[in-house]
């Protein structure tokens, strides 16, 4: 077992209860997951060592975890599933001030253990990743439900640069249609686009997530994604489209997201320019209209991207939602903070020019 497996929290801290996924497409959550932990000055404690049997599940349904103490509880779950897991770990049965939990792919709410709202109800605050699953969370969680929506590190893996030597560049999972890096290249030589396929998958897992960002996302004008309804795999949902990490560090970064978007999970990223709806998946009328795009490009548009996502994306206006609710004072998250409001102010001075 790891030093962080095997360290035992201080009883009056936060701590930051997670499963570590060495999955590419889960870096930027282990990326939120250290930020978040530096942020509220929180310990890591590790679910994956947890194998619920039949008596945890029992005697975690049955056994509400007792009250009081200085420190608090933050359960950080891939999934609904999971949540079982949290209720199993050594250190619930802790007395604690507070427990939270927050729930990235909350879009999976047929998948929550048996009896959920009797689950949840040992939760002061219950949070889910998708604006459209918070209906379901409040009726699960009457009064303690809220959506801590999808972000990214801007403030410090962001960029508005001007210079971008890529017209197109595609990331993960894509329809068939789109999947053929060698075919979509020549069709975008065709047009007269600067394509790049798949980037390399960065070796160090330390730096992957800010390799990615700086040396692929800063790089493009446009990313190509596709809702998971338009471009399903088999860990992906059948029935509700939602954005992910791809759309949200992309425009960090400044470039715009080109593909069939995900109806109905828009919200976060509705601003002029942020998305390119290309409608039927159709590569050749799909690279015309991106192509008329890339034409009328300017460096403004990355600009306007990376201001907006510093106002409505960083993650770190996330941890102070999550921070108040739960009255967690911490002075890192106020020292990221002052340099978050200062960059917004140098970047709407720069706009304002």
């Amino acid at each position: 077992m790891t030093a962080e497996q095997t360290r035992q929290p201080s009883p009056d801290t936060t701590r930051l209860f997670c499963f570590r996924n060495a999955d590419a497409g889960w870096m930027p959550v282990n990326h939120l997951i250290d930020m978040t932990a530096r942020l509220l000055e929180a310990e890591i404690c590790d679910l994956s060592q947890i194998q619920p049997g039949v008596l945890q599940r029992v005697g975690a349904t049955l056994l509400a975890p007792p009250r009081g103490g200085s420190g608090g509880d933050i359960f950080l779950l891939r999934s609904p599933q999971e949540l079982i897991r949290a209720l199993a770990h050594p250190l619930w049965r802790d007395r604690r001030r507070f427990r939270a939990v927050w729930i990235i792919d909350s879009f999976w709410t047929e998948t929550f253990p048996r009896p959920a709202k009797h689950l949840l109800s040992r939760f002061d605050l219950v949070a889910c990743t998708r604006a459209g699953d918070l209906p379901d969370y409040e009726a699960l969680a009457p009064g303690r439900a809220i959506c801590l929506g999808w972000g990214a590190d801007v403030l410090d893996m962001g960029s508005a640069a001007a210079e971008r030597p890529l017209d197109i560049l595609r990331v993960g999972r894509q329809p068939p249609e789109w999947d053929d890096d060698a075919r979509i290249a020549a069709a975008c030589a065709a047009r007269g686009l600067r394509f790049h396929g798949r980037p390399p998958f960065p070796v160090s897992v330390q730096t992957q997530q800010r390799e990615l960002m700086r040396d692929w996302y800063a790089r493009a004008k446009f990313i190509i994604a596709h809702s998971n309804l338009a471009a399903p795999a088999p860990y992906t949902h059948r029935g509700r489209a939602y954005i992910t990490a791809r759309w949200t560090d992309a425009l960090a970064c400044g470039a715009s997201v080109a593909g069939r978007q995900p109806e109905g999970d828009m919200a976060l990223i509705d601003w002029p320019g942020a998305t390119l709806e290309t409608g039927v998946i159709d590569p050749e009328k799909n690279l015309d209209q991106i192509a008329e795009a890339v034409s009328a490009w300017t460096p403004e548009v990355a600009q306007r991207n990376h201001q907006m996502a510093l106002e409505r994306l960083d993650w770190r206006w996330r941890v102070l939602d999550l921070a108040t609710r739960l009255d967690l004072h911490p002075a890192a998250l106020d020292v990221d903070l002052d340099r978050l409001r200062q960059a917004l102010g140098r970047d709407q001075a720069s706009q304002s020019v």
